[in-house]
C-alpha cells in the first residue's frame, strides 16, 4: 500500500482533481435538511395523534409590542390588518384578542361573548375593564404586548415559507416600529438554514486564516501551507458530493463535519510533517514516515470513523446519515492526506523551522509540571467523579440556540408574556361538560397556557402550549396530568410536536450516549488485537482517553451543563478527536519496544519525537477552533469548548501519565 501511494502519486493526484471538479460542478445548489416530523415518526403514540402534531407545524405566533395601550383606533387598524392577513392564500385563520370569547354566566344559562367589543367606542371602553376579571390569553395586563396565533395552509415550499414570513413581518410593522417577534417551527427552520450556513462558512474562513498564520509559524514555509488547506478544501466538497449524492442534500447535523474535517486534517498533516529532515532519499523517507507514523495516522482515522460509525446505530434518521457520511469522509480525507504528503516529500516541501518546541522546551515544560503530577491527578479523577455522578439527560426546544441569539430573544417574548412555546394538544375522549371543565382547569394551575378547546365528535380537543421547561421537567407535568386524568376517570391521549420533542428527545441522546460508549469499548479492544491480544492495552487505550472526556464533562456541569441531543454528539465527536495524540504516543512506544528498545529509550523517544507533534496539533486545533466559540448556535459554540477543553486535558494526561501507565503495564 506505501509503494502504490508513492508510485502513482501523480495518478491519485488526477484522480482527486478530477473528481473535485466533477464534484463541484454537480453542487450547483445544497438541499439543507431540517425535517421535524423525523423525529414525531419516530414516537409511539397514536396515528390521529401523530396527524395533529404535524399539523402544529403551520403554527405561527407573532408577538408584537404597541407604543402606547390598546386603544379603540388600534383595535380598528388590527382587525383591519386581520381581515387583510385572512385573505392571503398561505393563512388558514388568525386568534387574537379582537375574537377571544369568554363565558358569562346570566341567571342560570350562561352565556358567551367577546372579551372585546369595538362595534364603537363606549363599547370598546365598556369592554377594556371586563379584562380586569378574565384574564386574557392575548394580550397583557398593560394592554402593551399582544400575541397572535396565526394558522398556516398550503406551504410546500421553502420559497413559500419565507415569502410568508416576510409578508407577516411587513403587515404587522404597520402597528409597531419596534420589534416583530415571529415563532413557530416554519421559522426557526428557516432561520437556521440560513444563519448557520452563513455563519459557518464565515468561521471556518476565520479558522483558516488563524490556522495559516499559526502553521507559517511552526513550518516557515508557505507551499506546505497551501497543500494543507487544498486538502481540506478537497475533503469537503467530497463530503458534500457524498452527502448529496446518497441522501440528496445535507442533514442539518453534517453542517458541523466541514470543522470536523478541518480539524482531523491538520492533526493528521501535523503527525506526518513531523520527520528529521536528515534521509534524503525521498522514498526511503516516505516509506519511513509511513511505517512509523503512518500506521498510527490510520489508526487514529479508523478509530474516529468507529466513533462516528456508531450513530448509524440510531433510530434518529439525521444522525444515521451523519454517521454514514462523517466516516466515508474520514476515509476520503486520509486517501487525499497520504496522496498530498507523498507530493510534499517527492517535492522537497518540508518544514524550515524544526526548533519551535524542541525537546529542551519539552523537558523544561515537563519539569515544571512534574512536582504537581499529585494534585493535577487529583483534579482529574475528582472532576471525573463529578461528571459521572452529576451527569444529566436533558433537552430543552431552544437548546441550539445560544440566549444572544435573535431568533431566542423572539422566543423568549413569547416565553415570558404569552404562555410558552411548546404546542401540545390534549384529547379527551367521551368526557362530559364537567369532567372537560375540571381538566381545563388543572391544566390551567399547572401553567398550561389553553388556546383553544373544541369538541369533534366524541372527542374534546384542547390545543395549548407550555413554557420550554426541559424534558424532566415536561415528563413531571405530563405524569401530573395523566394522574389526575385517571384519578377523574377522563380518557385522555396527549400530543402535539412539545410532547413529542419532549418523549423523544431523551431517548435519541441516550442512544447517541451508548453509541459512544461502544465505540470506546472498540477502541480498546482495537489495541487488544493489534497488540497480540495483550488485554493491558484495554486499560492503557481507554484511560487517556475517558478521564479527559469525564473530567471536561465535570467541570462543565459546574456550571449548570447537562447533556442534550447537541452536545451528546459533540462528546462523540470529541472523543475521536482526542483519541488521536494518545495513539500516536502509544503506537510509537510499541514500536520501539517490538525493535527491541527497552521501556526507557522507548519513553525517551516518545518524548523527543512523538511529544512535538502532538504538542504542536493541540496548539493548533485549540487556536483554530476559537472562532467558533463565538457562535450564536450552541452546537457549534460547543463544539469549539469542549474540544479546547477536552484537548487541553488530554494532552496534560498523556505528556504526565501515559508514560507511567506505558512503563507500568506495557513491558
Amino acid at each position: 500500500m506505501i509503494r502504490y501511494f508513492w508510485k502513482y502519486r501523480f495518478f491519485n493526484l488526477s484522480l482527486i482533481v478530477i473528481g473535485v471538479i466533477f464534484c463541484a460542478f454537480n453542487l450547483t445548489s445544497i438541499k439543507v435538511f431540517f425535517d421535524s416530523e423525523r423525529i414525531i415518526k419516530l414516537a409511539n403514540v397514536e396515528k390521529d395523534i401523530i396527524d395533529k402534531s404535524i399539523d402544529d407545524k403551520n403554527l405561527l405566533l407573532v408577538g408584537l409590542e404597541l407604543h402606547d395601550s390598546l386603544s379603540y383606533t388600534t383595535s380598528l387598524k388590527i382587525d383591519s390588518l386581520i381581515l387583510n392577513i385572512q385573505s392571503n392564500k398561505y393563512i388558514q385563520s388568525v386568534n387574537s384578542i379582537l375574537n377571544e370569547q369568554v363565558i358569562i354566566s346570566q341567571s342560570i344559562i350562561p352565556v358567551t361573548i367577546d372579551l372585546i367589543d369595538f362595534d364603537n367606542e363606549d363599547n370598546f371602553n365598556s369592554s377594556i375593564k371586563r379584562l380586569e376579571r378574565y384574564n386574557s390569553r392575548f394580550i397583557t395586563s398593560d394592554l402593551k404586548k399582544l400575541v397572535f396565533i396565526i394558522k398556516c395552509q398550503n406551504l410546500e415550499k421553502e420559497d413559500e415559507n419565507i415569502y410568508l414570513l416576510d409578508y407577516l413581518e411587513n403587515q404587522f410593522s404597520i402597528l409597531s416600529n419596534k420589534d416583530i417577534h415571529i415563532t413557530g417551527q416554519i421559522k426557526s427552520e428557516i432561520y437556521m438554514k440560513k444563519n448557520i450556513i452563513e455563519e459557518l462558512v464565515l468561521f471556518i474562513l476565520l479558522s483558516a486564516l488563524i490556522c495559516s498564520v499559526v502553521l507559517f509559524y511552526f513550518f516557515r514555509n508557505y507551499k506546505l501551507i497551501i497543500v494543507c488547506l487544498f486538502s481540506i478544501l478537497f475533503s469537503i466538497i467530497f463530503f458534500l458530493f457524498i452527502s448529496n449524492l446518497l441522501f440528496g442534500g445535507v442533514e442539518l447535523v453534517m453542517i458541523i463535519i466541514p470543522a470536523i474535517i478541518f480539524i482531523i486534517n491538520i492533526s493528521d498533516y501535523m503527525h506526518l510533517l513531523n520527520t528529521d529532515g536528515i534521509i534524503r532519499n525521498k522514498y526511503k523517507l516516505f516509506y519511513i514516515q509511513l511505517m512509523n507514523i503512518g500506521r498510527p495516522v490510520f489508526l487514529t482515522s479508523l478509530t474516529t470513523a468507529i466513533g462516528f460509525l456508531s450513530f448509524t446505530f440510531s433510530s434518529f434518521e439525521p444522525l444515521m446519515r451523519f454517521g454514514v457520511v462523517t466516516t466515508l469522509s474520514i476515509f476520503t480525507c486520509l486517501f487525499i492526506i497520504v496522496t498530498f504528503f507523498a507530493l510534499s516529500v517527492d517535492f522537497n516541501l518540508n518544514s524550515k523551522n524544526r526548533n519551535i518546541i524542541t525537546t529542551y522546551n519539552i523537558n523544561n515544560l515537563l519539569n515544571f509540571l512534574n512536582p504537581y503530577r499529585k494534585w493535577i491527578l487529583t483534579i482529574f479523577i475528582t472532576l471525573s467523579i463529578i461528571g459521572f455522578l452529576r451527569m444529566e439527560v436533558n433537552n430543552y426546544l431552544t437548546d441550539e440556540l445560544n440566549h444572544s441569539s435573535d431568533l431566542y430573544q423572539e422566543i423568549n417574548f413569547i416565553e415570558k408574556n404569552f404562555g410558552g412555546i411548546k404546542p401540545i394538544t390534549f384529547s379527551l375522549v367521551n368526557a362530559s361538560e364537567n369532567q372537560s371543565k375540571a381538566f381545563i382547569n388543572f391544566i390551567k394551575d399547572n401553567d398550561v397556557h389553553v388556546d383553544v378547546s373544541f369538541n369533534q365528535y366524541d372527542t374534546t380537543l384542547i390545543k395549548a402550549r407550555i413554557k420550554d421547561l426541559g424534558a424532566l421537567s415536561s415528563k413531571k407535568l405530563y405524569d401530573d396530568v395523566i394522574n389526575f386524568s385517571n384519578e377523574k376517570d377522563i380518557n385522555l391521549s396527549i400530543g402535539g410536536v412539545g410532547y413529542l420533542f419532549d418523549q423523544v428527545s431523551n431517548t435519541i441522546t441516550y442512544e447517541v450516549l451508548v453509541g459512544l460508549l461502544i465505540a470506546i469499548l472498540i477502541v480498546g479492544l482495537l489495541f487488544v488485537i493489534i497488540n497480540k491480544f495483550n488485554i493491558r492495552y484495554l486499560f492503557v487505550s481507554l484511560t487517556p482517553n475517558l478521564i479527559p472526556l469525564l473530567s471536561c464533562l465535570g467541570l462543565f456541569t459546574l456550571f449548570g451543563f447537562y447533556l442534550g441531543l447537541s452536545n451528546a454528539f459533540i462528546f462523540a465527536i470529541v472523543f475521536g478527536l482526542i483519541v488521536d495524540d494518545s495513539i500516536h504516543i502509544i503506537s510509537a512506544y510499541s514500536i520501539n519496544r517490538q525493535s527491541k528498545k527497552s521501556i526507557e529509550e522507548s519513553i525517551r523517544h516518545c518524548k523527543e519525537k512523538t511529544y512535538h507533534a502532538v504538542i504542536k496539533t493541540t496548539l493548533v486545533i485549540i487556536i483554530s477552533v476559537v472562532p467558533l466559540l463565538f457562535s450564536e448556535f450552541r452546537s457549534i459554540s460547543q463544539l469549539a469548548s469542549i474540544t479546547i477543553i477536552s484537548a487541553l486535558f488530554a494532552l496534560l494526561f498523556d505528556v504526565l501519565f501515559l508514560p507511567i501507565l506505558l512503563k507500568k503495564y506495557i513491558k
